[in-house]
Formats: structure tokens, C-alpha cells, sequence
């Protein structure tokens, strides 16, 4: 429904959500084509540098797993190489001598100190020698799966087992053949020795390194939960080739197959950490982000905040020469009447004198007889008549040029226009001007500003009186719309010339040489201000005609429903 409201009549302090819907597309203009390329361009910088850090991050993180592998399956070809050398240069029947075996065995010490023990077994799984803490001289293998293992590869690096000794540990054994029969030399790596190297990584990226076999059983010990031969919580065990990189629960895991070994390497890092320096880019690129978008906000505001003030000081000086230029265009019309009632006051005053003298004369004759009577009657109701009439000339005259406030209301088209007419009746008659009133029956009321639309319709009024100098027919015309009522203001005059039609309504455009050209003007600013319209037609020597759009309930401009 149309928003009803009073039209101020002098500048007022509230003007600013005038210019509120122009502020906010201000605002938010600025501040989109200030925060877009921001976005824009430091979301892409951002996305390119967490792209660029990832890869660098990622591509190091394999580098360094490769490395780690590498060293792991070095140190088990080295150590598979140590017992191939002994088994080659050696005899089976030189290191079944308990001696020799040690000698050997502290040799192998000497150069790297991660065999716990050393033993030489025959084909039918008994040892022939042995040397170590354990007492296994007499212990079978033939049932186990290492020696059965051993015995169809050559070379063998078992599972994490408990064996005869009930404590974890895994062999490293390689078959020889002799003449007495085949052989296998024996060796049993210290667990904690080679859990020291598979956990050995590079201390930047604090990250936990850790051995599995295919059925996710640990083989080394980890730093961060799980037991040595525990089960892990690393699935999907089958082989694969290259490297597997998985996230999980906030952790980076990298796995690969060993190349000696059965078991999967695998090197669990947090992302926070190896992602450290990207957040670090990211919280520096938020900062800067927030603190520009701080500064773009508060420019932007600062800004508008003053342009908008001097725009609202502007505003009130136009709004106060408007009022002004309103008053006096009142006035000038006005004086058009001044005219006619001041000759009807002349007319009235000069029957009162007329009317006092006869009185006069009537009191000089005898007072007694019934004609004098009545005569005296007559001239004092005539003198009555005519001074109302006299009161009420003036008083029309006054109240029209007494400047009315805004007041919003229920309005009576018909009425209003006919008021006009009874004002300029003397005007319209001495011009010799036909009034017709084509009126449509039932014309419904409109909701607007009396005074305005008064001194819209006198303006149209006047200018079709002025340029029917000699005489026509000035027609009013009302139409009922569905939301609207049309008025048309017509009159039987030259015209307007086809150029000047639409200059017509721009301010001190005139033809007259007596007018100021604001009439139209006026006529314009106040109907936009009440939500309606105003055009004008015209053809040259059959007149012209003024169209005036009322709406049913008050518009303001740039709010209609």
C-alpha cells in the first residue's frame, strides 16, 4: 500500500534518509569495487602459495620417506651382505667350530654392533654352533617358518617373532650348500638397536616412523601409541607401488614398501606442523585482509559521511529557495486576483454608499408612514447583504494568499476546481471565457495535499486564461482510473509550437513576456513530490491541453506502490 505522509513546508533538520537508499548504493558500490579485487587478487595469491607450499611441503615429505626407506633397505642388504661374506669365505666345517663362530661373531661386533647372536644350523633345522646369551644349542628349528622360508629363497629376513626365547625379535638368515648337506648361518638383529634407525627421521618434521608387516602388525616399536607385534590401525595392506600418501584425523601418514623386507614403512606427521609455515602465511594474509578491510570501511564511511552532509546542506538551501520561489509564484498569481475582488469590494462599498444615502435622504422625510417603513428595511438588508458579501470577497482573498501548512487529506477534485472558478469568475468573464465542466459522475476522492494541488491547478488555470486573450472555452475534464484521477485542464488558445512543447516544463522557460517561467516548473515538483505526473499536449491553433495523474492515496516520489 502507497506510504502516506506531509510534505514539510521549510527545511528540515531529518532530511538525511532522503539520501539514505543513495548512501547505502554508494556504500555498497565502494566498498564492492574495493573488497572484489582485494578478494580477488589476495584469494589467488593465497591459493597459488598454499598450492606452491603444499606441493613443496608434500614433494618434501616423500623425498624424505624415500630417504628413510633407502636407509632402512641399506642396512638390511648390508647386514644380509655381512653374513653372505662369512658364509662364502668360511666353510661350514671352520665356523661349526664353537672358536671360530665367535671370532666371527665379535668381528661382526666390531664393525657394527646389532647382532645379538650367531648361529650355524643344518638342513634338518639343529644348530651346529651357536653364540649368544641364549641357550638354543639344542633347540630344532625345522617347524619354523623362518628355516622353512629360508630354506626355498636362500635369503630370508623374517617377521618380529617370539620364538624359543619368548621375546621379540626377527632373524636375518641366508642358506649355503656343502658337501655334508645344505646349511643356514643365522643371525638375530637387536630390536631396540634397529628401532633406534627406523625411527631415526629428520628432526624438523617431529614425525613418528614406524614398520608394519602385511597384516598391519607392528615390527618396530612407535613413539605415539601402539606395542611392539601390536596391531595397527593401518588398513589396506595389499602391495603397491611408489608411495601412498593418506589423511587421517588431523595426521599425514606416507607409506612405502620396503624392497628387502616385507614390511610397509610407514611416517605419520601432524598437518599442523608440516604445514606450519603455510598457516603462518595464511593468519598473515587474514591480518592484513582484516586491517585493510578496517581501513577501506573506514575511508569509505568517512567519505560518503561527508558527502552526504554537504549533499543534505545543499538540499535544505534548494528546499528553502524552493518554498521561497513557491510563495512568491502564490503571490504573483494571486495579484492576477487582486483585480477582480478588490472590484467587487469597490462594487459592495459604493451600493453601501448608495444604500446610507438613501437612508439619509428616507430619515429627513416623516419616519411614521408604512412605505418609508419598509423602505428603510430594504436599504438596511441591502447594506447587510452587501457588506457580507463585501466580508466574504476578502476573506476568499485573504485565505488564498495565506500560505497553508501541509496537511495530508481526504480531497474533493470537483470541489477544489470549482472554488477556483468562483475565485476568477470576475477574470473569466471580463475575458469573455466559457468554463465546461466535463465531470465524471461519482469521481472518487483522492488522499493528498489540497494546498499543492490548489496551486497546481490555479498555475494551469491562469496560463490557459492568459492565453485566451480573446475570448474561448476553457474546459475541465475529470477521469476515474482504477488507482489514479485524471485531470485535464483544456483550452481553445492558439497552442503551444511543437518546439517549445517540451521545454515547457523547464524552469524560467516562458513565452509571456509579463511571466517568470517557474509556473510549469512548480506544477511539476509538487505533483512528483505527491507521487503523480504531469504532460502536456498540444497541436498549433486547436489549443492546448494540460494532463494531470493524481493517485488515489499520497506517493512520494520513488515509492509508489
Amino acid at each position: 500500500m502507497p506510504r502516506e505522509y506531509s510534505l514539510p513546508s521549510q527545511p528540515s533538520q531529518q532530511d538525511y534518509p532522503y539520501f539514505r537508499r543513495v548512501w547505502n548504493n554508494v556504500v555498497t558500490a565502494l566498498l564492492a569495487v574495493s573488497f572484489l579485487p582485494l578478494i580477488l587478487i589476495g584469494g589467488g595469491m593465497y591459493l597459488y602459495a598454499e598450492r606452491a607450499l603444499n606441493n613443496k611441503t608434500i614433494e618434501s615429505l616423500r623425498l624424505e620417506v624415500l630417504n628413510h626407506k633407502k636407509a632402512i633397505d641399506s642396512f638390511l642388504a648390508e647386514r644380509t651382505s655381512d653374513l653372505k661374506l662369512v658364509s662364502t669365505n668360511l666353510d661350514r666345517a671352520s665356523l661349526t667350530r664353537q672358536e671360530t663362530l665367535e671370532a666371527v661373531y665379535k668381528s661382526l661386533q666390531r664393525e657394527l654392533p646389532c647382532f645379538i647372536d650367531l648361529g650355524i644350523i643344518d638342513d634338518q633345522g639343529r644348530h651346529l654352533a651357536y653364540t649368544g646369551p641364549y641357550e638354543l644349542i639344542t633347540k630344532n628349528y625345522k617347524e619354523a617358518a623362518w628355516f622353512k622360508q629360508v630354506m626355498a629363497r636362500d635369503v630370508y629376513v623374517s617377521d618380529i617373532f617370539l620364538g624359543f626365547r619368548k621375546v621379540p625379535h626377527f632373524v636375518i638368515a641366508v642358506r649355503q650348500s656343502s658337501p655334508e648337506g645344505d646349511w643356514i648361518i643365522r643371525a638375530t638383529v637387536d630390536s631396540a638397536y634397529f628401532d633406534a634407525i627406523v625411527s631415526e627421521i629428520s628432526p624438523e618434521m617431529n614425525a613418528d616412523a614406524f614398520l608394519v608387516d602385511r597384516k598391519g602388525i607392528f615390527q618396530t616399536r612407535p613413539r605415539r601409541g601402539g606395542q611392539l607385534m601390536g596391531q595397527s590401525e593401518v588398513k589396506g595392506l595389499e602391495p603397491f607401488q611408489g608411495i601412498r600418501i593418506e589423511e587421517l584425523g588431523g595426521w599425514l601418514r606416507v607409506m612405502v614398501w620396503l624392497d628387502k623386507a616385507p614390511w610397509l614403512c610407514v611416517v605419520q606427521v601432524e598437518q599442523k606442523k608440516v604445514f606450519a609455515e603455510l598457516h603462518r602465511i595464511r593468519n598473515a594474509g587474514i591480518f592484513v585482509f582484516i586491517l585493510g578491510g578496517i581501513l577501506i570501511v573506514l575511508t569509505v564511511l568517512l567519505t560518503t559521511n561527508h558527502l552526504i552532509s554537504r549533499l543534505e546542506r545543499k538540499r535544505r538551501s534548494i528546499r528553502f529557495l524552493d518554498h521561497q520561489l513557491r510563495r512568491t509564484s502564490r503571490l504573483a498569481a494571486s495579484a492576477h486576483l487582486s483585480a477582480g475582488v478588490f472590484s467587487e469590494v469597490q462594487e459592495a462599498l459604493a451600493n453601501i454608499e448608495v444604500a446610507g444615502d438613501w437612508i439619509g435622504e428616507l430619515a429627513g422625510r416623516d419616519p411614521a408612514g408604512p412605505e418609508t417603513a419598509a423602505e428603510i428595511r430594504k436599504s438596511v438588508e441591502q447594506i447587510k447583504a452587501e457588506a457580507l458579501a463585501s466580508r466574504r470577497a476578502i476573506d476568499k482573498f485573504l485565505s488564498w494568499l495565506r500560505p497553508a501548512g501541509p496537511v495530508i487529506m481526504e480531497v474533493d477534485v470537483h470541489h477544489l476546481l470549482d472554488e477556483l472558478i468562483e475565485l476568477l469568475e470576475r477574470e473569466l468573464r471580463f475575458s469573455n471565457i466559457e468554463v465546461v465542466r466535463d465531470y465524471q459522475a461519482d469521481l472518487p476522492q483522492v488522499r493528498s495535499d489540497p494546498g499543492q494541488l490548489s496551486q497546481v491547478f490555479q498555475n494551469l488555470i491562469l496560463n490557459a486564461i492568459s492565453a485566451l486573450k480573446k475570448g474561448g472555452a476553457l474546459t475541465l475534464k475529470t477521469i476515474a482510473l482504477p488507482d489514479r484521477v485524471r485531470v485535464i485542464v483544456s483550452d481553445s488558445g492558439p497552442g503551444i509550437p511543437e518546439e517549445n512543447l517540451v521545454k515547457i516544463f523547464d524552469p524560467f522557460f516562458t513565452t509571456s513576456p509579463d511571466g517568470i517561467g517557474l509556473g510549469l516548473t512548480i506544477s511539476l515538483n509538487i505533483l512528483e513530490k505527491l507521487g503523480g505526473a504531469i504532460s502536456a499536449e498540444s497541436r498549433p491553433g486547436q489549443g492546448a491541453s494540460f494532463i494531470i495523474e493524481i493517485p488515489l492515496r499520497l506517493q512520494a516520489a520513488g515509492n509508489k506502490a
